[in-house]
């Protein structure tokens, strides 16, 4: 039986991110999907408006449920991808803990600090034709903030049509990190 508690804030380290990832995993799979009732229109009425009653976002319709969950997914793959490999083009961060707010809606969702040096970080799960739009705006709320080393947006490697380039552009001052969540998922569910 899994619980019901879901921490929204969480520390990621080397030790613990395969546990995290399993446990929110789980979360995910307790899901009771609404059945199908009702016109095509009115099923679809209640996916976007009713809350979906169970999951990490219970409160919300499946719609909403589903956005913060492939963003929450995209955080956990990233930060295992930069614990077990820092180096993302020519940048190599410094950090071995991160501190993660899923589902957040104000503040950022990604911090770092070695007591030397700072990151603050965004991620997002979006669809390619959204993609300019929210990685304009992400770029801009990260710039818009002092007193960090490294700034970094993580987000679905499928949202742009060569993700590559985008890690070789990363500098300290904007790391753009695509992460493919699918295969990582396929491959971590091999080895769990």
């Amino acid at each position: 039986m899994v619980s019901n508690v879901f921490e929204r804030e969480r520390s990621l380290t080397k030790f613990n991110i395969d546990s995290e990832i399993q446990r929110y995993l789980d979360v995910v799979n307790s899901i009771q999907f609404p059945d199908r009732s009702g016109t095509n229109l009115e099923y679809m009425i209640s996916l976007k408006r009713d809350p979906i009653g169970s999951g990490p976002y219970d409160w919300v319709s499946i719609f909403e449920a589903s956005n913060r969950i492939f963003s929450d997914i995209i955080i956990l793959f990233g930060i295992r991808k930069v614990l077990s490999n820092p180096q993302i083009g020519s940048v190599s961060l410094p950090f071995d803990k991160y501190e993660v707010k899923f589902g957040a809606e104000d503040g950022f969702d990604i911090e770092a600090n070695n007591g030397k040096e700072k990151l603050v970080g965004e991620a997002f799960n979006v669809a390619r034709s959204f993609f300019s739009g929210k990685r304009h705006t992400t770029k801009k709320k990260l710039e818009s903030k002092e007193g960090y080393d490294y700034k970094i947006i993580i987000f679905n490697s499928d949202a742009v049509a060569i993700p590559q380039e985008y890690e070789l552009k990363s500098s300290k001052n904007l790391i753009t990190l695509p992460i493919n969540w699918q295969k990582d998922l396929e491959e971590f569910q091999k080895f769990v």
